[in-house]
């Protein structure tokens, strides 16, 4: 089969690779369509734990072949890729916290994941879908259970008012599922005015682009003392001190957004958040009991009624083997994108 590896920092390579025997209790899916995270991403340009690796988490295929233990008439079943896999045997799953796991692993980054025309997975981390749901939809579905499952741990209620910080791939997400929750207002800020307008059309009332406007001014016109839950989607230092003055008192702050370990906030920052009593809510990927969690049962059910919009989401169809050169223009900052969905068994060559 082909894959494509990451071989080093900043080096993939579309190459043959040996195609997986299934081992006992796991599948061997053909992979459909695999979306390109913001974390494999960083992976590339930044380096990671261990090379070489099959990159690619968000996915989805059909199962071809059983290891032993796995009943056979999962061949031929059309699945999600839950790529968490937890041990279910520590403290923590057997609380249902399943991504505070003591021993986990993650398909393609601790394992090899999506890049390739076939991939290895245990039977627990395939999620069946309809056979008519697109498979391209179905490979965004693991980004959408991390925007739904923010939701979940800030006590989101419908009529709420909410600001989504950052509309990259997760903050679309998140201003779908406000929408479809029945959030009353929905704010959403970002430096790019095409993703503003994406996240108009996926469902935010009022858009603010930091370039051009004060966060934090513009919050307090349209919002007084401002919104009941804010969201942070960006990873941005600056963009997290936004947070705190933007929310109400008593309100509430969900932060997903992955931090650099080099940067600090200033001691302002508590004292502010101390003065409102806020809660700040950490979110580390996307899991509830039972296991994968209501999050992955309600994003099929938003496919299903339409409610949930994929096509706004994706912005290139491309085969597998593009992917050196896909990575290369990340890393020069060359492709304006949001989801990019690579399609193995196609070719450019």
């Amino acid at each position: 089969m082909k894959a494509a590896i990451l071989e080093n920092q900043g080096v993939i390579t579309y190459q043959e690779v040996p195609t997986p025997s299934p081992q006992a209790g796991n599948l061997l899916l053909e992979v459909k369509a695999a979306s390109i995270c913001g974390s494999d991403i960083k992976r590339y340009i930044s380096g990671h734990r261990m090379y070489p690796l099959i990159l690619g988490h968000e996915a989805a295929g059909i199962v071809t072949e059983v290891g032993e233990g796995v009943k056979e008439n999962w061949v031929g079943k059309h699945v999600a890729v839950i790529p968490l896999v937890p041990c279910f045997e520590c403290e923590q799953c057997e609380n249902g916290y399943y991504s505070a796991c003591h021993s986990y692993s993650f398909i393609g980054s601790r394992e090899a994941g999506a890049f390739a025309d076939y991939m290895e997975i245990p039977e627990k981390n395939a999620y069946i879908i309809p056979d008519d749901l697109p498979f391209d939809y179905v490979s965004l579905i693991e980004p959408s259970t991390v925007a739904r499952h923010m939701l979940s741990l800030g006590d989101f209620k419908a009529g709420e008012t909410a600001i989504v910080l950052g509309a990259g791939s997760i903050g679309l997400m998140i201003v779908q599922w406000l929408r479809i929750l029945g959030a009353k207002q929905i704010i959403c800020t970002d430096i790019s005015d095409a993703n503003l307008a994406a996240a108009a059309e996926l469902g935010a009332q009022i858009t603010i682009n930091p370039l051009k406007q004060d966060v934090v001014m513009e919050a307090a016109k349209i919002t007084g003392d401002g919104v009941d839950i804010t969201l942070e989607a960006t990873g941005v230092p600056e963009v997290l001190e936004q947070c705190v003055p933007i929310t109400r008192p008593r309100g509430r702050i969900v932060l997903a957004g992955n931090q650099p370990q080099d940067k600090s906030l200033p001691m302002t920052f508590i004292e502010k958040m101390m003065r409102r009593e806020l809660s700040i809510i950490g979110c580390f990927m996307s899991y509830s009991a039972p296991f994968p969690g209501h999050e992955w049962d309600e994003t099929i059910a938003a496919l299903l009624d339409g409610s949930l919009n994929m096509d706004k989401m994706i912005s290139h169809h491309l085969p597998l083997s593009e992917a050196p050169n896909i990575f290369k223009q990340f890393e020069d900052h060359s492709l304006d994108h949001r989801k990019i969905i690579l399609q193995p068994g196609e070719s450019n060559e």
